[in-house]
């Protein structure tokens, strides 16, 4: 498993990002300057907590030496757009509600560990509105090489729907919905539903 550090000044948060994650013993920091003299291993996973006083721009060379050997995970109490486009712009894998339930937070890190990207389904949604809106074609080629119910599938994933919403509106299975985006997934050479959208929306 991954290394991990948890950076917040509120022990409320480091408390419900341990009992969340089932990592009771996970370091806290509370400053930026006590990470930079960590000495972050490679790989590590940070849970930074956006409210920490000393957190520098973006722009700060000191981001440079973190970002290029470990994984970022950048929560707010108060999620902002364009705070995530900002921290995922930087080379953050992760933006969240700081606060998220148990089961949102450990499947941030599940898919961070693994080296994907993650964002939640609600920014998702804004991110493609926001690229819909400055886009007056889309491409229509992506979809080669797939069923037609792949397509659909992919389709609705990519716009920011569960597996649930997904099943529920094309009468199948959620499992049967798992194996389609998997498909899609291997035919595309894709990782995750980040890369999806994206590639459906045309932006690669």
């Amino acid at each position: 498993m991954s290394p991990i550090f948890l950076l917040s000044t509120d022990g409320g948060l480091l408390a419900h990002w341990r009992r969340s994650l089932g990592m009771p013993d996970a370091p806290g920091l509370d400053s930026f300057a006590a990470l930079a003299s960590e000495g972050v291993a490679h790989g590590s996973v940070i849970w930074l907590d956006q409210a920490v006083p000393d957190l520098p721009a973006w722009s700060d060379p000191r981001w440079a030496p973190l970002l290029a050997c470990a994984k970022l995970i950048y929560a707010s109490s108060f999620p902002r757009r364009e705070q995530a486009l900002a921290a995922l712009d930087a080379g953050s894998a992760a933006y969240c509600h700081a606060y998220a339930d148990a089961g949102t937070l450990r499947q941030v890190q599940e898919v961070v560990s693994a080296g994907h990207v993650w964002v939640g389904r609600e920014l998702m949604q804004q991110l493609l509105a926001s690229v819909q809106a400055a886009r007056s074609v889309v491409a229509s080629t992506w979809g080669e090489g797939l069923t037609e119910r792949e397509r659909e599938v992919a389709q609705l994933a990519a716009n920011g729907a569960s597996n649930r919403a997904i099943a529920d509106q094309c009468g199948i299975t959620e499992r049967t919905v798992k194996a389609h985006l998997a498909a899609v997934f291997a035919k595309l050479h894709l990782t995750d539903r980040l890369q999806l959208a994206l590639r459906v929306h045309g932006i690669t």
